[in-house]
Parts: structure tokens; sequence; C-alpha cells
């Protein structure tokens, strides 16, 4: 494994996952964090070096070792600040890979001029367009708590809880292979009793189980309906919160038949709203108000999606939409304790600029060759998309004579456009791309067995 220098900026949610990460991958890391007390916390959570200070500032990049960094990530909570640490990294510190953490699409302008002097190691991670882009991947598919695509779409893995009715209870894993013998639909994790399972095809599903699905995009409509999660759909999706993300799914749901309603508690975001939207009604208002959710009929609603910056009170909308009768509701979360909670409570998903944000990080830490996505509710399972080149030690043998490190699961493989379910027997060849399924203290090995 290589043991290549990676400074991390901001040791915060983000900062902190992604140090523990990437230790643990073998990398070299060090973790700049400017709050004394995050430090003295950090240092003793961490296997990394923690440098007390502010990376935005040429001495303390320096005490972190910059010149000797192959990779920067700048990833406070400040743009602003993410902005300084990038150029500084480019400009003056020629830092040849440089990761940043920009919510406000505004900020795209001032790292397109870095961006420029490298394009393909000059990244921007925009966690916000990640939220909506989770948003609209849910709505496609009810009853699902997490929802991501691979393999240009074709593959969606989707995260149900199972209901005590549902026709998969008591099924074993390989069962899936016979009922959906043409196309990948395979259970790749389950969750049980704070349990992660990556299963084996005589694991059994029980009642209850979060389990996650590999789901051929054409048999999507089939799994719904053995899953017991469909309901019928309605033509409203009330939004609260009139931030960045509020109003770009209002104006992605103007574009649908959707009847959509926007809620926000300030008098001039609403006001900005409502000269910003075309067809969407605007109201001035608590989305935590019964009396206002009663009054905008919320229960007509389909989905209600909370996206305001105050987590908390998107949990108590969520809860008053789904407790008046909404379909479903999504909250926006980045409190890992109250993540924990949301199947105890009702909530139907949780949408995680966090764990969004890791999630496209490491796919650019890893390589241009791999894909890194962790599940949304936890960080304890991993999907690996993976482009084979003729050189990989992937390509031109029998998967049952990979050697793949124990714990790594195939969920689909993409062939000349084409979907499939690989068997042992069957090889992997140049040009393919296949999904990998590992938890995390796993990753690190198939990391290396993919770098040879």
């Amino acid at each position: 494994m290589a043991t290549s220098r990676i400074v991390i900026v901001g040791g915060g949610l983000v900062g902190s996952t992604l140090a523990e990460k990437l230790a643990q991958d073998g990398f070299d890391v060090a973790l700049i964090e400017r709050d004394a007390k995050q430090v003295r916390n950090l240092s003793d959570a961490l296997d990394v070096q923690v440098i007390p200070g502010n990376g935005a500032t040429v001495s303390c990049l320096r005490r972190a070792g910059i010149e000797k960094a192959n990779l920067v990530l700048a990833a406070t909570n400040s743009d602003e600040v993410n902005l300084a640490v990038a150029f500084l990294a480019a400009f003056l510190f020629k830092t040849p890979r440089i990761i940043t953490r920009l919510r406000n699409p505004d900020h795209a302008e001032g790292f397109d001029l870095i961006h420029a002097i490298h394009p393909a190691d000059y990244i921007l991670v925009n966690p916000e367009a990640a939220a909506v882009d989770r948003i609209f991947s849910l709505l496609e598919v009810p009853g699902a708590i997490d929802v991501v695509s691979f393999l240009d779409a074709q593959l969606v893995v989707a995260g149900f809880r199972i209901a005590p009715h549902s026709d998969f209870v008591g099924l074993r894993v390989s069962d899936l292979q016979l009922m959906f013998a043409q196309t990948p639909t395979v259970v790749v994790a389950i969750n049980r009793h704070d349990d992660w399972i990556i299963p084996h095809g005589a694991e059994e599903i029980h009642a209850g189980d979060l389990a996650y699905f590999a789901i051929a995009r054409s048999d999507l409509e089939g799994v719904l309906e053995l899953v017991g999660s469909g309901h019928a759909r309605r033509n409203k999706i009330v939004v609260a919160g009139a931030g960045w993300i509020g109003l770009e799914v209002a104006r992605r749901l103007e574009k649908t038949d959707y009847k959509v309603v926007l809620i926000e508690s300030d008098a001039l975001k609403a006001q900005r709203a409502s000269d910003e939207l075309k067809d969407t009604i605007v109201i001035h208002g608590a989305a935590t108000d019964p009396a206002l959710l009663e009054e905008e009929s919320v229960e007509e609603a389909d989905t209600f999606v909370a996206v305001t910056p105050d987590y908390e009170n998107n949990l108590v909308a969520g809860l008053l939409a789904k407790r008046m009768g909404a379909g479903r509701t999504f909250v926006m979360l980045d409190n890992p304790a109250l993540v924990h909670l949301i199947d105890e409570v009702g909530i139907d998903a949780v949408i995680s600029p966090r764990q969004l944000a890791i999630g496209l990080t490491l796919k650019h830490v890893r390589g241009h060759t791999v894909r890194s996505v962790a599940a949304l509710l936890e960080d304890c399972v991993e999907i690996f998309e993976v482009d084979v080149s003729a050189g990989s030690p992937l390509a031109a043998h029998p998967i049952a004579e990979l050697g793949l490190p124990r714990g790594v699961l195939i969920a689909g493989l993409l062939r000349a456009g084409q979907l499939s379910l690989p068997r042992g027997g069957d090889s992997i060849l140049p040009g393919d791309r296949v999904i990998f399924v590992t938890k995390p203290e796993q990753s690190a090995k198939f990391a290396a067995y993919l770098a040879g």
C-alpha cells in the first residue's frame, strides 16, 4: 500500500472521517484543526498526525508537511477557507492533487481558476448538489431509504426495510438468482440488530432486516412489488427550506407533473424563492407548525422533504408530516446520533451531506478507475465501481481464481453496454466495469489488491 502524504484541513465530521478511512488505507495523513478542544479529541481518537492551527495559513500548512504531500483535502465548514487552502496549495506549494469541498455553487468560479491549471487532478466536491441528486434518486424508488446508481444508471443499489408481509421474508439470498435469472438482482448487504452482513448465498432474509439490493433497473418494478414497499403515487410534494438545496429541488420538480409547495420561515428567503420560482407555491412560515402543515394539506403529499440548515427542525418537521399523513418523509441530517434514531421514529430516508461528501472524496482519492460510495445510514458498507484495464489483476482470469479478499462480493458487471451478474467460472475482461461490495475494514486490502 502506498504511503503517500495527504494533508486534510478541517477536523469536523467530514475531515475526521476521511482522515480515519485514509489512514486505514495506509496513507500518511496529517489533519489540521484550529479548535483546541477538537484537536485534543482527534488526537485521542485517530491514529493520524493532528496539527493545531489555521489551515489557511502558510506556516500551518508547512507544519503539516505540505511540501511532501501529493494530495490536499480542504474540508472545513467554510467555503472561503477551503478556497484559500486550495489557492495556497495550487499556486504556492504546487500540490499535484487538490480536492476542495464547496457547498455554495457561487464559489465554483473561484475554483475554476485553480481547476484550469490541472483539470484532471484539481477537483471540486459539492455535497449540496449531491444531496439534490440523492433526493431525486429516492423519489424514483418508492419505499427505499437509500438509493445509489451505478454502471451508467443501469444498476440501482437500494436499501429497504423488510416488512413482515414482504415476499422476501424467509428467502435465501441465492433464491434471488433463480427469481431474476436473466439480470443481476442480488442482496449485497443486510443490517440486522446493529450488525452489518455481506451475505453468502445461504443467508436468509428476515422480517425487520434492512436489506440492500443491487437491482437491474429493468427489474425495479418487480423487486418493489415483492418487497411490499410501494405506495399509491400522489401528485404533490412539499419542500421545507428555501436554501440552495430546497430551491434546486423545487426547480427540478417544476419540470415534472408534481404540484410543488415550498415552506420557508425566513421572510427574505421566502420572497426570493417566490421571485425565482415559476410554478411553485411558496409559503412563509415554519414547517414545524402543525397548523400550517394542516392548512397546506400535507396529508395529500406524496413526499415531504425537509432540507433546512437546522437538522433538528428537519427531524421534527418530518415527524409531524408523517404523523399527519404524508406518504414519505425525507429529512436532511448530519448528526450521527440522530441518524441512528430514524428507523425507530418512522422517517423514510435521510439525506446526509457529510456522508455524500465523504463518498465523493474517496472516489477521487482512490484513483480514476475506482468509485467508492458509503452506505447512507452508516459508514459500514462500501461499494466500488471499478473500470478494468488490461493490466488489472481482475482481468482475464475466472472469478473463482482471482483471490479476492474475503468479504468482497461482486454485484454486477457491465460489458459493451450489457448488464450481467458474473458467476465463479466467468472471467472479467479489460474494458468491463464491475461493482464490488465490502466492509470498510476490508476496503484497504481490496484497494491494495487492485493496485497489484
